[in-house]
């Protein structure tokens, strides 16, 4: 557990800041493109997140088991991957443009398609390069190559919009901002391996054979996580994507903490499943009940605050995507439990039951989203509205699936009766905030956030251990923000 405090730490510092960063473009980008323009940004990300996939081919997740279980092939494994990963791009490149020519989207959506398109490369090399650095738990180095990156975009994306650029050029910074991130990770990444390409047939089927299994789990997460972007663009509009986009990215910001914590939690679920399964329960369970202790609180306080801070952030013509973002509040709390839940399946070699669910979850939100996206246009006016109620029932059957997938043992009614007080605190501190929901929105916070506390002390929420980890992570985190003296509280 020391180890992943300290590999957490290190990713929680880069995250912190790379949402900072985020968060910060997040706030511009609506604002001074408007709801098609972001819309039509939005879209082109979601089919490159999906085309992504098919580049990657499941080699990120193969090259972290691999290399965590086998460090000198680090080498061998990153020279092929990269090979094929041009030749997957190129062909990718050509069918995503056929795709776009067959449908008849509007030009300008089109080339900004294309412009994004041209970076992704440098994006799934870089992903390539961070596995094999996950792997190797050197995970510090991701975070400089993360931050680098998002520094790049954020000031010179700003600058941009400041200088009156619109969405085309905007797109085009996506490209430096990949190639900022790549080359800093390939710094570091060449101290410890060869980067030589390597152009072998026969050990580039071998990688597609071995790792095809992760490509069928990633392939349903990600067509899962974009189809309602694709189905929207397709029965409404971009400005209607626009609303979606913006409340999406707000709630793709809070998703830092899981992303962070199952970084560093995953090379150790898979070598524990190897050498230790009472380790590996006793992990599981304490990464069940950190998370879900975090969720609660943000994902019903989401809920409370969303309307007004929707309308503050991005203005009144974004007004629509706060019903869309509250509604993500609800997602938010389950897909923290489904992150972690994927991730162990994946980490003890089930990844093809997690796919079996990723795969019925992706086909039940096409009719989903094909019902509830016209019945909401119909009766808000707000076809958003559709794809978040689309999630929301996918995630409640994928979070009761994994559940019961679970091995014996993995989670006790220990973590059944703390989930419950959990439960119990988060629910009162809703009541608490609701009454405040429509004063500045800080003001619920603060009440939201004292009345969780005490009551986290009262229902004796932590352990002793827990409690000892968390201040652990913090005092490296603030020792890494440059702090020479630990905070008392």
């Amino acid at each position: 557990m020391k180890t992943i405090a300290k590999n957490a730490s290190a990713l929680m510092v880069s995250q912190l800041m790379t949402w900072g960063l985020t968060l910060l473009l997040t706030l511009f980008l609506p604002r001074y493109l408007g709801p098609t323009a972001v819309g039509q940004f939005h879209f082109a990300n979601s089919l490159w997140a999906i085309v992504a996939m098919l580049i990657a081919f499941g080699t990120d997740r193969y090259l972290v088991k691999e290399i965590a279980r086998q460090t000198e092939r680090a080498g061998e494994l990153w020279g092929v991957t990269a090979v094929t990963q041009l030749l997957l791009y190129l062909l990718s490149f050509g069918g995503v443009a056929a795709y776009l020519a067959l449908v008849g989207y509007a030009p300008e959506t089109v080339q900004v398609v294309l412009v994004i398109g041209l970076g992704q490369l440098f994006w799934q090399w870089a992903s390539a390069a961070s596995s094999v650095l996950q792997g190797l738990e050197q995970m510090q180095y991701i975070s400089v190559g993360s931050v680098a990156g998002k520094l790049f975009n954020t000031i010179v994306a700003i600058t941009l919009l400041l200088l009156g650029y619109g969405v085309l050029v905007i797109a085009a910074v996506t490209i430096g901002a990949a190639l900022v991130n790549l080359l800093v990770l390939l710094f570091y990444l060449r101290r410890a391996i060869s980067l030589r390409p390597r152009f072998h047939w026969r050990a580039m089927m071998a990688l597609l054979r071995d790792s095809s299994s992760y490509l069928y789990v990633r392939l349903a997460l990600v067509v899962y996580q974009q189809v309602d972007i694709i189905i929207i663009s397709l029965l409404v509009n971009e400005k209607t994507i626009g609303w979606y986009g913006a409340a999406d990215q707000l709630f793709g910001t809070l998703l830092f903490i899981p992303t962070v914590f199952m970084t560093a939690v995953f090379p150790a679920l898979s070598r524990l499943y190897t050498s230790d399964s009472d380790s590996l329960h006793r992990l599981m369970g304490k990464s069940f009940d950190l998370l879900l202790l975090v969720a609660i609180p943000i994902g019903l306080g989401l809920i409370v605050i969303a309307n007004p801070l929707v309308v503050l952030l991005f203005g009144e013509a974004f007004a629509p995507s706060g019903p869309v973002l509250a509604l993500f509040g609800v997602v938010l709390i389950l897909t923290y439990q489904n992150m972690l839940l994927g991730q162990f399946l994946v980490s003890t070699d089930k990844q093809n039951r997690w796919t079996a669910v990723m795969v019925t979850a992706t086909l039940a939100t096409i009719p989903l989203d094909l019902l509830l996206i016209p019945w909401c246009v119909a009766r808000f006016g707000n076809g958003a509205l559709g794809g978040a109620l689309a999630f929301i029932i996918t995630e409640t059957g994928m979070t009761i699936a994994g559940l019961i997938m679970l091995p014996r043992g993995a989670l006790t009614r220990r973590n059944g009766w703390l989930a419950a007080r959990i439960a119990l605190a988060g629910a009162l501190m809703f009541a608490a905030a609701w009454p405040l929901r429509n004063l500045f929105f800080l003001i619920p916070v603060a009440v939201g956030a004292l009345v969780y506390l005490a009551l986290s002390w009262l229902l004796r929420l932590l352990s002793p251990e827990e409690t000892a980890l968390l201040r652990d992570m913090r005092n490296r985190v603030f020792q890494k923000l440059g702090f020479s003296q630990k905070p008392s509280f």
